[in-house]
């Protein structure tokens, strides 16, 4: 669907007397199956309640279960300008792979609660994770996430924001016990999922600046049959109006790419690209990453990880994400804005959605605020130079500051460690083999 958004805030983020710690915002809560507790008449466990935060509140629905709660102002005033943010997922009985993440809303000063689609709030995504295949009889039972968060301080301490809004934290994991009722010793008949942490550690003082904020989207649906604005393809297009210009924006950016079924989108890579204004501004491919290192906490027998250890080109080949792993907090530099009408495409113009299957939930905002995180920019345009005999030449295009690669070379379609070897590039962005073999 085409978006127009038109709310923004720019304020001033205040600095007082700061004193930076930690902020336990939830400690060891539990997570219900978000296939259960849905009919009339239906109510959740008492310890749904009694074991979350006091003045916390539960949004349980069709595929969702979460837990949020508003900051108070002490907490907010120890924040400091540089932000950890740290997840612990607890097994309970749940023995699959699942989305879940944590928010930050915006919500109507002096509330004590809210729903989860109530038209006066403002959420955006801060966090996604997948849950790994955890049995929770077999260690390990406890899987940590860290994201690097310094933009939120300047949400947080935005006086302008604050005069109109409370901020609450949503912890969410949407989990769904049927497997592990049967397959999980001690699981039988129950619906509690995961139990987690979450926790805020900062340090710094917050300086004072101005700061904007431009929610777009949380968790939208992108796919090429029944969730795109172009009829056929995989496009979501966002339009938005400034009244001012912004300078130093950032188009704060999650994605993953979901769809089990065979040839599902879970299993095959794709380039996606941001345009702004029909620009292209940004581009890449989600996935890429060594899961070998994740296999510690995937305890249950699965489809993803067998028993015998994958090489990292079996991994890079088709993973998009990791069970256990964070998903990116991508981040697009938009440079500086003019005021009027603006328009956001985010394509993939390679995805099937195999059967009609599969879904790219989307979550974006504004903000003239970087993470602070060390982001590596992928290189491009990676092409063999040269061919002689049994020497190839291998280059690439280095799209940031990197002065280290590392290449591997292997037999295509054959990914075992006898035919897979590394190569440790410095300074230049070439390499070359000699001595290969037709395959």
């Amino acid at each position: 669907m085409k978006k127009k958004i038109f709310f923004a805030i720019a304020g001033i983020f205040t600095s007082s007397i700061f004193s930076a710690q930690n902020v336990s915002v939830f400690n060891d809560v539990p997570f219900y199956s978000m296939y259960h507790y849905l009919g009339e008449g239906q109510t959740m466990p008492p310890e749904a309640f009694s074991q979350i935060p006091a003045g916390a509140i539960r949004l349980h629905a069709y595929e969702q279960d979460i837990i949020s709660r508003k900051l108070t102002d002490a907490e907010i005033s120890s924040i400091g300008s540089s932000v950890m943010m740290n997840i612990t997922l607890i097994a309970a009985c749940d023995n699959y792979d699942r989305i879940a993440g944590v928010n930050l809303v915006l919500v109507p000063k002096g509330s004590t609660s809210y729903t989860f689609n109530q038209a006066d709030i403002k959420r955006i995504e801060i966090g996604r994770f997948i849950t790994p295949f955890m049995n929770k009889n077999k260690l390990t039972t406890q899987v940590p996430y860290s994201y690097k968060v310094d933009n939120i301080s300047n949400i947080l301490h935005d006086s302008a924001l604050a005069a109109s809004y409370d901020f609450w934290i949503e912890f969410r994991a949407d989990g769904y016990s049927a497997a592990a009722n049967t397959e999980v010793i001690g699981c039988a008949d129950r619906t509690d999922v995961f139990r987690g942490n979450l926790e805020f550690v900062s340090s710094g003082t917050p300086a004072p600046t101005q700061n904007f904020l431009l929610p777009i989207s949380y968790r939208d649906n992108l796919n090429n049959y029944n969730a795109t604005d172009v009829p056929g393809q995989t496009t979501r297009l966002v339009t938005f109006t400034l009244e001012q210009p912004v300078a130093n924006a950032s188009l704060h950016l999650i994605t993953s790419n979901h769809g089990s079924n065979p040839a599902g989108e879970e299993y095959v890579r794709r380039i996606h690209y941001v345009y702004l204004d029909n620009e292209l501004v940004y581009e890449y491919e989600p996935g890429g990453k060594n899961c070998e290192d994740y296999r510690q906490y995937n305890t249950q027998v699965n489809g993803i990880y067998n028993t015998t250890p994958k090489t990292l080109r079996g991994w890079v080949s088709w993973n998009n994400w990791c069970p256990g792993d964070a998903i990116p907090n991508r981040e697009v530099n938009l440079g500086n804005l003019s005021a009027g009408t603006h328009t956001i495409k985010l394509d993939v113009p390679t995805a099937v959605f195999k059967d009609g299957q599969g879904y790219f939930p989307i979550s974006m905002y504004l903000q003239n605020s970087t993470s602070g995180q060390i982001i590596c920019a992928e290189p491009s345009d990676f092409k063999i130079t040269s061919q002689v005999g049994q020497t190839s030449t291998l280059g690439w295009k280095e799209n940031g500051t990197s002065t280290n690669w590392e290449t591997v070379w292997s037999r295509k379609s054959v990914y075992t460690p006898v035919y897979e070897f590394t190569h440790q590039i410095e300074n230049t962005p070439i390499d070359s083999q000699s001595d290969l073999t037709k395959n």
